[in-house]
C-alpha cells in the first residue's frame, strides 16, 4: 500500500498546557490525584501532585491513547473559574465540579 491513513489521537495545546490545574483518575486508581501540569505535548501531559509524605516530586503521565481510550476521567482548569470535564458530559449541569 503506497498510503497509509492513520487515525492518531493527541492532545490540543490550546487546551491544556504548562500550570494547568488538573484533577485526574485513571480507572484503575481508587481515587482522583489533583495537581498541576508540568510538561504537556500532543501526546503526553505530565502532572505533578503534592507528596503525602516527605520531600518527594510526585509524577503522573496521562497519555492521549489512554484518554481518548476512557481509561481516564480528567477535569481541569486554565484560569481557576472555568473547569472542563472530560470526558465531556461525565459530570452533571447541576454538580458542582471542585478541583
Amino acid at each position: 500500500m503506497l498510503i497509509v491513513n492513520e487515525h492518531t489521537e493527541r492532545f490540543n495545546m490550546e487546551e491544556i498546557r504548562r500550570g494547568t490545574l488538573i484533577c485526574a483518575k485513571h480507572r484503575t486508581w481508587k481515587e482522583p490525584e489533583k495537581g498541576f501540569v508540568v510538561s504537556a505535548n500532543e501526546r503526553e501531559v505530565i502532572v505533578q501532585y503534592p507528596p503525602v509524605i516527605g520531600n518527594v516530586t510526585n509524577h503522573f503521565f496521562i497519555s492521549a491513547k489512554e484518554a481518548a481510550a476512557g481509561e481516564w476521567e480528567i477535569r481541569y482548569s486554565n484560569d481557576m473559574q472555568t473547569v472542563i470535564v472530560y470526558p465531556e458530559g461525565k459530570a452533571n449541569e447541576s454538580e458542582t465540579v471542585n478541583l
